[in-house]
């Protein structure tokens, strides 16, 4: 009998110290009205814009937005305002069904392509001298506190948020329209204290975009769970969130530790960075990663948690 449910794997190694700033400026963000939100969006891309790098357009498939982003471009700005404020209010309109099949990638992409539009006055932008309310202000000050990892994951989680999927719409996209990308050139990884080949292999062949090798790496019933989201179960199901949001990601683990568990199981604790293509190498988030193998080295769960400090990184040998 299987001595682990999802649930249960998902407390493995409870003492993590999981970042708890992230979601709490995600819900004071999302308290705010819509032109508020749209001001702050505003306020990331253009001030945040010195550190996003323009390259990561390229590993966004924005084909999948180019005829949305198109359609805005050709509307007069009265109505280009209201599309952005649908968006932010879930409104069921066909852009923001549209907007929700999207991956992360690509809503990152779309509302970048619109800030750049908007310095260049093709798409409306915040009206000028556009005074912020006394809570967005408290927000943008908590924002531009963060470090640059929180605040592209910040970023993140508020545009993943948007569109009328969020309210239970659209289907996510799952096929592609471009063919895949070729992977990567295999590089071999190293983590002090980790010599399990299941988990050196899943980040080799994550940094190499080989996403079925990954995939491959788990039991038909395992299950992903990405920063601050339920838990994805399934092959297919996670195969199609690493096509959409894990392009482009470069993870560099550092330490781990290995543990026996019940049922014969392991369970390591991985900790490192992740660079993103938003901005560059400029920027390490700062990681774990909680992997529960069965006996056959196969995953059945991994976590992946954005951590409170880079003090967690070399916690390991303190904190279980």
């Amino acid at each position: 009998m299987m001595p682990y449910t999802i649930d249960r794997a998902s407390s493995i190694f409870p003492n993590t110290l999981v970042d708890d700033e992230i979601p709490k400026v995600v819900a004071a963000y999302n308290l705010l009205n819509a032109e508020d939100q749209l001001a702050l969006l505003w306020f990331a891309y253009t001030e945040m814009g010195t550190k996003i790098t323009p390259a990561a357009m390229s590993l966004a498939n924005m084909i999948f937005a180019e005829k949305t982003l198109t359609e805005i471009k050709q509307m007069p700005a009265l109505a280009q305002t209201q599309v952005m404020c649908d968006l932010v209010n879930h409104t069921d309109t066909p852009i923001c069904r549209t907007y929700s099949s999207f991956g992360t990638n690509v809503k990152l992409g779309f509302w970048y392509q619109l800030s750049e539009w908007m310095k260049q006055n093709i798409v409306a932008p915040i009206p000028k001298g556009y005074k912020l309310s006394a809570k967005a202000a408290d927000v943008l000050k908590s924002i531009d506190e963060l470090e640059s990892g929180q605040q592209l994951n910040v970023l993140q989680d508020v545009v993943v948020n948007m569109g009328y999927a969020s309210m239970g719409g659209a289907p996510q996209v799952t096929e592609p329209l471009i063919p895949p990308k070729e992977t990567a050139p295999r590089a071999k990884v190293t983590i002090e204290g980790i010599k399990n080949v299941t988990v050196l292999s899943y980040m080799e062949n994550m940094n190499a975009f080989d996403f079925p090798a990954v995939v491959a790496l788990f039991l038909e019933d395992g299950a992903l769970k990405p920063p601050f989201r339920e838990p994805i179960v399934g092959h297919q199901r996670i195969l199609d969130y690493m096509h959409s949001d894990c392009y482009g990601l470069k993870l560099l683990p550092e330490l781990g530790v290995s543990e026996p568990a019940e049922g014969r199981f392991t369970q390591i604790k991985v900790t490192g960075k992740v660079q993103t293509p938003w901005f560059g190498d400029s920027v390490g988030i700062n990681l774990a990663w909680r992997f529960l193998l069965d006996r056959e080295d196969r995953i059945f769960f991994v976590g992946i948690d954005l951590l409170a400090s880079p003090q967690e990184l070399v916690n390991l040998g303190l904190v279980r």
